[in-house]
């Protein structure tokens, strides 16, 4: 506590008086709304609600993060006469509406029981996957697996990563890393269980199954998403303030380019390990389990040095070694060890990348309306997310003819860099001391 109150007094140098007048009147106030008697901060509650946004992130960003094992389905067996990218609209669509759709969820949720909202998305998103397995032409799977999937998602994700904020104020960077743990769980077991199903029982049981997972976990455990402060109909509904503070700014602005690249790995590596590299399809999907697995690893290793270092100083490092994992290892050498150090390194910075950014957010503005705010960050993430998967898959499509991934790959890493030179720039602007808790 002494190390963060030094460091907030440093920060006068370099923030406006106004600045830090309205950081300061944030926070204020959200201690003010969650002073209450009946459950504490950094209880066994509030723990118990971290758990259960660990659960939710399994059954939703854990989804999103196995699709390249449908993916690698559907075009090398399903769809082979298909275009790549158009069976990327997909996956690409699924993690759209997946963040697109966070800014409702912060709307609504300052006007309904977050309970409520999470089961009823929980619900439909299940509803949805089971409708996919019905679907035999690529447009409806975007339609069902991607649109109505990502949009019901929506909720029970982003919902189950910020509710847990307002619980903890201790150990804030390792309670995120533990709710995204949930999304490297999911991704792992998710991942084995699909291609476990599609090899035995089929694609489109496979579809129904996770469903049915999804249904009884998600509604089963949204009596534990509750908000800890009171519901209430805002002046604005739509409230784009916040858009003009700088900090707000760039932040939003590095996750543009972090966080958009962030798919990319898990949907077209296993596809370059069964195509190029001539690995049998078992292996191509234990690559994705290699990103979660080591991500659940980067999560909590990142979530304990930003609780000691600050949200900001670890983001650069985490999004410069993400860059370097498609750079400089899986660019250069065209071989499976690359590829599994390539997928090791990225899922332990990579996937860690978006619980910081969230991170940030709570030191900048507290957790009053974390909901909201990071709502409009899924957002602008989720706009630039659509674009460049499909942009990256056109590459390989044409300049690759499907099967050179080196354009893609550059693409990749070279949006990672500009994240991390903005982030750089973040940094310096709130101070220019080293040692700083930013």
């Amino acid at each position: 506590m002494g190390a963060a109150n030094t460091c907030r007094t440093h920060e006068t140098e370099s923030i406006s008086d106004k600045d830090i007048s309205s950081i300061k009147s944030a926070k204020n106030t959200a201690e003010a709304e969650f002073d209450d008697e009946k459950y504490k901060e950094d209880g066994w509650f509030a723990w118990l609600v971290v758990l259960a946004g660990c659960v939710q992130a399994m059954i939703t960003l854990g989804v999103s993060r196995a699709h390249g094992v449908y993916q690698e389905y559907y075009v090398v067996d399903e769809f082979a006469n298909t275009p790549t990218a158009t069976i990327s609209w997909i996956g690409s669509v699924q993690n759209t509406m997946l963040n697109l759709c966070g800014i409702f969820v912060g709307v609504l949720s300052q006007i309904y029981d977050s309970r409520v909202l999470c089961a009823t998305g929980a619900f439909a998103m299940g509803t949805a996957f089971i409708l996919a397995s019905f679907s035999t032409q690529v447009w409806q799977l975007v339609v069902t697996q991607g649109m109505m999937y990502g949009s019901a998602a929506s909720f029970p994700y982003i919902l189950g990563v910020t509710v847990p904020l307002q619980w903890i104020r201790k150990r804030r960077g390792l309670a995120l890393a533990f709710v995204y743990m949930g999304s490297g769980v999911g991704g792992m077991w998710v991942s084995m269980i699909t291609r476990l199903c599609i090899d035995n029982v089929g694609r489109a049981w496979s579809n129904r199954i996770l469903g049915l997972i999804m249904v009884g976990l998600g509604v089963g455990l949204s009596p534990l998403i509750k908000a800890r402060r009171p519901r209430h109909r805002p002046t604005k509904i739509l409230d784009l303030s916040v858009v003009k503070e700088w900090q707000f700014l760039f932040i939003a602005v590095s996750s543009f380019f972090a966080m958009a690249p962030n798919t990319i790995p898990y949907i077209m590596m296993p596809t370059y390990v069964a195509d190029v590299l001539k690995e049998s399809s078992t292996l191509s999907s234990t690559i994705v389990t290699i990103i979660n697995v080591s991500g659940i690893f980067g999560r909590f290793v990142a979530g304990i040095l930003s609780d000691h270092l600050g949200p900001v100083n670890v983001l650069v490092v985490w999004t410069l070694l993400a860059a370097y994992s498609q750079l400089g290892i899986w660019l250069p050498f065209a071989n499976l060890r690359a590829s599994i150090a390539s997928a090791a390194l990225f899922g332990v910075t990579g996937s860690s990348i978006v619980g910081m950014i969230l991170n940030a957010l709570s030191h900048q503005y507290g957790v009053s309306r974390i909901t909201y705010i990071s709502g409009l960050i899924y957002m602008t993430y989720s706009l630039s997310s659509l674009g460049v998967v499909q942009t990256a898959s056109m590459m390989l499509d044409t300049v690759g003819h499907g099967t050179d991934y080196t354009w893609p790959i550059v693409y990749t890493g070279s949006l990672l860099v500009v994240a991390t030179l903005i982030l750089i720039v973040f940094r310096i602007k709130l101070s220019r001391k080293w040692l700083f808790f930013a």
